[in-house]
């Protein structure tokens, strides 16, 4: 299964041309950069910098803000978006939106219904039409991008050497790019997870990574 996207990629760089090479290099996740402002641009959106609303229109696609909120009751404001071709690659994304407790509290106690468990034992709350349009225009401080396929070793070098490696369990370690604002879980037994945030925000990244039994091994 991961030689699908090996395979893939190549058939689609034999058929590009000039004209195409731009867009291409867009579509792929380690094609990410750092703008002169400072921020990280992946798929054409600039993270750290873009409103919810901005990114949405940029990449074509919809998705519904919500709430969710940990065991211990710290909430964040995120958006699904659903499997969606980028290029030859296949994925879903997740962004967060850059906001205080404060507000997220008020959204909370606005919220639509009841309470759902997820998967990732958060609770997830439906928020209101009022509380959409306040996320629309919030910036998005971190872009999950989770591809379909399963990357192998090869693959995961196009991002180049890490910065730094943590180790995560027998099976996955992650890959930390600082200066990029770029932090990868490479996992051989299960999926990856790609994350991006400006530089200057990496530290929150880091900070917010699941990191049971980490350990550092470069």
């Amino acid at each position: 299964m991961k030689k699908v996207i090996w395979i893939s990629l190549l058939l689609l760089l034999n058929a590009c041309d000039n004209n195409t090479e731009e867009s291409l290099n867009k579509s792929m996740p380690w094609k990410s950069t750092v703008t002169a402002e400072g921020y990280t641009n992946v798929l054409g959106v600039d993270i750290g910098k873009d409103t919810f609303k901005e990114i949405m229109f940029k990449l074509q696609l919809l998705a519904e803000p919500a709430l969710f909120e940990t065991k211990d009751g710290k909430l964040s404001l995120e958006a699904y978006f659903g499997k969606k071709r980028f290029g030859a690659l296949e994925a879903r994304l997740i962004t967060e939106m850059d906001a205080d407790q404060a507000l997220l509290k008020q959204m909370l106690i606005d919220k639509v219904g009841d309470r759902e468990a997820t998967p990732s034992n958060l609770w997830k709350y439906k928020i209101t039409v009022k509380s959409t349009k306040i996320a629309n225009d919030l910036r998005v401080w971190r872009l999950i991008y989770l591809p379909i396929s399963d990357y192998e070793i090869k693959q995961m070098k196009f991002f180049g050497e890490p910065e730094e490696k943590l180790k995560v369990s027998e099976t996955a370690e992650y890959w930390l790019y600082p200066s990029r604002g770029v932090a990868l879980l490479y996992d051989t037994a299960g999926k990856e997870i790609f994350y991006f945030v400006a530089p200057n925000e990496f530290q929150r990244l880091r900070d917010a990574l699941p990191k049971e039994a980490v350990i550092k091994i470069q």
